[in-house]
């Protein structure tokens, strides 16, 4: 992953779900990442996101893509991302 801080929530989402796509990870549900940026998210909390994979790199899986977001107290986002 190029960057793990972003200004906004959205940008933030939007990177963990092309940085899956990179990964070769395809989503179950595509749609059903963004409602992670749906609600605003106070100062110094996280929120967390896992997201059944239907592929991972050409081939059918059981694992999850899970996404941890947590809003620093400066206002910027921090981004985890893993498959798992």
């Amino acid at each position: 992953m190029s960057a793990i801080y972003f200004d906004t929530l959205a940008q933030t989402v939007a990177a963990a779900v092309a940085e899956a796509d990179q990964r070769g990870a395809v989503l179950a549900r595509p749609t059903e990442a963004f409602n992670l940026c749906q609600d605003h998210l106070a100062y110094g909390l996280y929120r967390r996101g896992d997201f059944q994979l239907a592929e991972f790199r050409g081939k059918p899986t059981k694992k999850y893509y899970h996404v941890v977001i947590y809003r620093m107290d400066s206002g910027r986002y921090e981004l985890t991302a893993y498959v798992g």
